[in-house]
């Protein structure tokens, strides 16, 4: 029995879009309810700039992987 990798793959990119559902989130409150400040201003842009960094560099890793590849889970038998 063998499962490919693009399984993986697609459970990444579900957890990238809850990352990005609370990042938005989080932004949100942080403008509404923390006030227009300077320190809000400079805590949101840090925020955003290591997550995209952070997405960036996975996104360049995980593009050098096959991801036609198949994984064996339980190896098959020859009789």
């Amino acid at each position: 029995m063998s499962l490919p990798l693009s399984f993986f793959y697609y459970i990444y990119l579900i957890f990238v879009a809850v990352f990005l559902f609370y990042t938005f989130s989080n932004v949100y409150h942080l403008i509404r309810f923390g006030g227009k400040t300077l320190s809000v201003l400079v805590v949101s842009s840090f925020y955003i700039v290591v997550s995209i960094v952070m997405l960036g560099i996975a996104w360049r890793y995980i593009g050098q992987i096959n991801w036609q590849q198949s994984l064996e889970i339980i190896p098959a038998f020859k009789l």
